[in-house]
């Protein structure tokens, strides 16, 4: 996490990453759990929760940056736009970061797909700003999985 003064724009201001700061766990494995099981039922929640050694393995060898884009791959991959932004929610928030978090007044969420944060992170945590990898969208509405921009 950030924390910057500014005259130009307030006292505070504070850019955090999504995962590892404002969610409990440094390891969005469950957040992504959530989505894909709410999203589109057990048959996603099981592949999700079969990939899981792989992950796992991922992160232990520093390749956490493949293991999140594999977790975003299974978790949206084939869903609607707007069945992602309906389910995206975040259960799992640390109270402790986002009590300090809104008591900044400039807050901006760095680092998750846009599109599975911005909803929550603009509606409950009241941020300025998502700025996120763009998962691909084809012409049908559906997600592929894969990422346009990748911050990660």
């Amino acid at each position: 996490m950030v924390m910057e003064t500014s005259k130009a724009t307030s006292p505070y201001s504070v850019v955090s990453e999504f995962e590892g700061t404002l969610l409990k766990r440094d390891d969005p494995f469950s957040y992504f759990m959530l989505l894909s099981f709410d999203a589109s039922g057990v048959i996603r929640f099981a592949l999700l929760l079969f990939l899981w050694p792989v992950t796992a393995l991922l992160n232990v060898f520093s390749y956490k940056n493949a293991a999140l884009k594999l977790m975003i791959f299974v978790a949206t991959a084939g869903l609607r736009e707007s069945e992602i932004e309906l389910v995206a929610r975040m259960d799992a928030l640390s109270m402790d970061t986002w009590i300090f978090f809104s008591s900044c007044k400039k807050r901006i969420v760095v680092r998750m797909p846009r599109l599975m944060v911005e909803r929550f992170a603009k509606q409950y945590l009241i941020a300025e700003e998502v700025i996120g990898t763009e998962l691909i969208v084809n012409r049908f509405g559906f997600v592929t999985g894969l990422l346009t921009r990748s911050l990660i």
